[in-house]
């Protein structure tokens, strides 16, 4: 004998009276009349959490970056050895392919 019951979803939200929305409600709700939320609300834009140290360590090191980057100093990835094996072959490669180019 088997007791086992077969749930379907379409008579459930029938007996239940369920109104569905097109957007979806995701997480916890919010109580808009909580202190929080109040906090809010009155300025908008304003960033919560921690507050930023301007004399930290990261914060003038960041200053410096920003300062080198708006003059052009800030160069980008690891510094090229010219005088490394590969950096010699491909200048004699390239030098070979525009002799070679001036040549035809």
């Amino acid at each position: 004998m088997n007791n086992n019951v077969v749930f379907t979803p379409d008579q459930a939200v029938e007996n239940l009276n369920i109104q569905f929305s097109t957007k979806a409600q995701l997480g916890r709700p919010v109580d808009p009349n909580s202190k929080r939320q109040q906090r809010l609300a009155s300025a908008p834009g304003k960033k919560t959490g921690r507050p930023i140290n301007p004399n930290s360590a990261r914060q003038q090191r960041l200053k410096e970056m920003e300062a080198k980057r708006q003059n052009g100093e800030l160069k980008r990835g690891r510094p090229v050895n010219p005088n490394s094996k590969r950096q010699i072959a491909l200048r004699e490669a390239a030098a070979k392919l525009v002799a070679e180019g001036s040549v035809k």
